[in-house]
């Protein structure tokens, strides 16, 4: 009896290998797409493949890519949350992460990439390997930069501009008493000199000085009266909320000066009452500043701090690792006209600590841990919401 052959099997071995080689195809036109650059990592996270797409975004051919790791080729400040994501993937606390980052090219200039990462599990060796996959977003976030750069412009000008009318109308409101009491102090002079001194007209010219000075004085006292004026409109306000929309502004000028900003914002953190607009210029003052102290070096970080203090108060902390401030001129840097920029004015700092003190609260600096200056401010928060 002759046995029957059943070719059931080798039919489903030869779909398989026509599977297997499809899904080969298939993967190599996804590996060799021009638009997205695709790598795949080992235990130990060094390149073990990158597709021409990801070489021609950074520059290494595959064999240097295969002597690096992307820590390698990320910029000084990134690298510890690329580090702490990477742990969570070989631990298995996730599966992925996306990540807008900047990677260094081989050329030295900073590229922006879009960044999806999986674990791919390895049941051989111990770790997992990674696959990610990369788009360079460099054009859409220098736009990005442009528009946030014209935005923080914007501002800047109107805060100039608002300035400029506001010390324009303050000189000429002043200059008016100051050269009437030039012109009486000169005649009173005059009256003094004669033979004999003409002193009913010196009196007079005297006292004409003294409600001159007392004019000035008025002037003074209702420029002070405007920023502590309970007439403008002060409202509820959330710091940590004000700090995020600082930040949101310079993040362009951030970003263009490579510097890493640290947020610890106390989520405890009771409302104030005050005037938005005041509060927000005194905190983009504070931080364009810190900006501007660390262009001469080369670590560039900001912290920027809430805590909510035993005594009910919120206090405010902006901290740079620029170059620091003179001990002579901590105290000297809240004076009118006083600056160390060859372009200041000397007055941003005397108003910010102007708007803090009709707030009811303090603006100080101190020096920084290591290097750089720390700017505190306090203010009373608004208990009566607990009631």
């Amino acid at each position: 009896m002759m046995e029957r052959v059943d070719h059931r099997d080798d039919k489903s071995f030869a779909e398989l290998e026509r599977e297997l080689r499809a899904d080969e195809e298939r993967w190599n036109a996804v590996f060799a797409n021009p638009f997205m650059g695709i790598t795949v990592l080992d235990r130990n996270q060094y390149f073990m493949m990158a597709n021409s797409a990801y070489q021609n975004m950074v520059g290494y051919t595959n064999d240097e890519l295969k002597k690096l790791t992307p820590l390698d080729i990320t910029p000084a400040g990134e690298r510890e949350i690329n580090k702490a994501l990477f742990k969570e993937l070989q631990e298995g606390k996730r599966q992925h992460f996306e990540l807008i980052k900047r990677l260094r090219h081989k050329d030295g200039k900073l590229i922006w990439i879009q960044l999806y990462v999986f674990r791919i599990p390895n049941r051989v060796s111990v770790g997992q390997h990674t696959f990610g996959m990369s788009f360079d977003i460099t054009e859409k976030m220098q736009a990005q930069d442009a528009l946030q750069v014209a935005h923080a412009e914007l501002a800047r000008s109107a805060q100039v501009s608002r300035m400029g009318a506001m010390t324009a109308s303050i000189a000429h409101e002043i200059n008016q008493p100051l050269a009437a009491v030039v012109a009486n102090a000169s005649a009173g002079l005059r009256w003094m000199a004669q033979t004999p001194p003409a002193l009913d007209e010196a009196r007079e010219c005297f006292e004409q000085i003294v409600g001159e000075g007392q004019r000035a004085a008025d002037v003074v006292q209702s420029v002070r009266a405007m920023f502590k004026s309970k007439g403008l409109g002060r409202v509820s306000i959330d710091l940590n909320q004000l700090i995020d929309e600082v930040l949101t502004l310079v993040q362009a000028t951030l970003q263009r000066h490579g510097i890493v900003v640290h947020t610890e914002l106390d989520k405890r953190l009771i409302p104030v009452t005050g005037n938005r607009v005041q509060l927000q210029q005194v905190l983009f003052n504070l931080v364009t500043n810190a900006i501007e102290a660390m262009e001469s070096v080369a670590d560039r970080t900001m912290l920027v701090k809430s805590e909510l203090e035993i005594s009910g108060e919120v206090r405010i902390t902006v901290e740079d690792s620029g170059s620091g401030i003179e001990p002579e001129n901590i105290d000297r840097i809240f004076g009118s006209f006083f600056t160390t920029k060859a372009d200041g004015m000397g007055m941003g700092l005397s108003i910010c600590r102007s708007i803090i003190e009709s707030h009811g609260g303090r603006l100080w600096a101190l020096p920084g841990h290591s290097q750089g200056a720390v700017f505190q401010f306090t203010l009373p928060a608004d208990t009566s919401r607990d009631e």
